[in-house]
């Protein structure tokens, strides 16, 4: 008989698609900043489907890493339904999502992002675009509701706020960082 082994607190979902031929450097960039699981932290790539999804393939794109397909109509769906799943199947303490737009975002700053959620409910990386780079929270904050915005404008992080903070819950800010588009 095989012990079971409880999931990790924390999880990191990172949201990518697969990439282009010749557009693997910003993804291995990526995957050699953030590092590697832990047994208290599991990352997990989600993909978005492709027709051309194989096997072979995301394990090429995605390295060891666990891999899911996102799921949803949107991006707002998406996170929305990767943050419920994890945390009330998986019994996640802690999420935090990322893109793939930052391939230097530094292991160091996702690490300061999930202490921060020892004394707030929810975190945020605000990009100059008026979006974030990252946002994360712990379990019994989350609400979907978070999520449920347009998106793709310059109002993507205001909007989040505002949401959180009508929800009444406490939020750190990380610093600000470029970023091509908003969390995929």
């Amino acid at each position: 008989m095989f012990p079971t082994v409880p999931p990790p607190p924390q999880r990191l979902l990172v949201f990518a698609r697969l990439p282009e031929p010749g557009a693997e450097r910003a993804l291995r960039d990526l995957i050699a900043s953030i590092g590697d699981s832990t047994p208290d932290l599991e990352i997990e790539f989600l993909w978005e489907p492709a027709p051309n999804a194989n096997g072979a393939l995301l394990r090429r794109a995605f390295a060891h890493h666990a891999v899911a397909m996102q799921t949803g109509n949107d991006r707002s769906d998406r996170l929305s339904m990767a943050f419920s799943e994890r945390f009330f199947f998986h019994r996640t303490e802690k999420i935090i999502a990322i893109g793939v737009d930052d391939p230097t975002l530094p292991r160091e700053l996702i690490d300061h992002a999930f202490a921060l959620l020892e004394s707030c409910e929810y975190v945020v990386g605000p990009a100059h675009n008026g979006g974030y780079y990252l946002i994360g929270c712990r379990a019994g904050a989350f609400d979907p509701e978070i999520f449920n915005i347009e998106r793709g404008t310059s109002r993507v992080l205001h909007e989040t706020l505002l949401r959180i903070r009508a929800l009444e819950r406490t939020v750190a800010m990380l610093p600000e960082r470029p970023t091509a588009t908003e969390l995929t």
